[in-house]
């Protein structure tokens, strides 16, 4: 089983704790929230910093990296996994480089665990999704993408749990007061995914996987509202709508359990 939870994410931070239930301890998807907050999180769940092991970088944007672990990094044992098209801005940071590990194809962070990374769209430098596999239970991820292409679709095959950008509201993105270069960025393609493409990209990875959860990460605070969300999922004929869990910006989602699919079938 994977049990997955996310701290935060939005604009002012992103973090999301991957509980294996085993010797191989949390992950940490981002590092987005300060060292101090992330601290208090885990240890209010009854782990210590100690049981950190490994954290997967999607990108260096400071709502991802929060700037305060270039100190902090230091007293926590951990592993910062990044990929190569970020590595130098990382180092650039500050961040030393005997605290990093730079991501292959795929890559082990146990004998249990790994991690297949996956650039896509964004900016400049794009970020990194992940399908993170737990003794058969798989995990898509991918936040902060422009466009989601056919190469992701084939990357996100046979998961169980998928969690995905769901940005903005096209019609609030295009009345609001942001700066015309602005919206051009976030709807150009290397910026930020819709709520229209966010469910079109889940009903195609959803063709060819089984999945038990869809978490929509990365809502705009100025442009989307998860009761704007909620109403799209639940007036589009989705098998999903029921499964579909809507992440915050100031409160943790509730634990999410992804179970095999052996076990699945045995779930009240």
């Amino acid at each position: 089983m994977i049990c997955l939870e996310v701290l935060a994410s939005g604009s002012r931070g992103n973090a999301a704790l991957v509980q294996l239930g085993d010797a191989d301890g949390l992950i940490l998807i981002d590092a987005g929230l300060s060292p101090r907050r992330t601290k208090q999180a885990i240890e209010s769940r009854g782990y210590t910093i100690n049981d950190v092991k490994h954290v997967l970088l999607t990108h260096d944007d400071s709502d991802h990296l929060h700037r305060g672990w270039i100190r902090a990094i230091r007293m926590w044992n951990f592993t910062l996994h990044v990929h190569a098209t970020h590595l130098d801005d990382v180092r650039r940071s500050g961040v030393e480089s005997r605290w990093i590990e730079v991501m292959t194809p795929q890559f082990q962070l146990s004998t249990t665990t790994s991690v297949e990374p996956h650039i896509v769209p964004h900016d400049l430098s794009g970020t990194a999704a992940f399908v993170i596999e737990h003794k058969g239970v798989r995990l898509g991820w991918a936040t902060d993408l422009g466009t989601v292409g056919p190469s992701l679709i084939e990357h996100f095959s046979d998961l169980d749990a998928l969690a995905i950008e769901s940005n903005y509201d096209r019609q609030m993105q295009l009345d609001s007061n942001r700066p015309s270069f602005l919206i051009d960025r976030i709807m150009g393609g290397r910026g930020h995914l819709s709520n229209t493409q966010a469910i079109e990209a889940v009903d195609q990875i959803a063709i060819q996987s089984m999945l038990q959860h869809v978490v929509l990460l990365h809502l705009s605070r100025d442009c989307n509202c998860p009761l704007v969300v909620r109403e799209r999922w639940n007036n589009i004929e989705s098998a999903w709508a029921r499964q579909v869990h809507i992440a915050s910006q100031d409160e943790p989602l509730t634990p999410i359990r992804i179970n095999s699919r052996h076990q699945t079938a045995c779930l009240p």
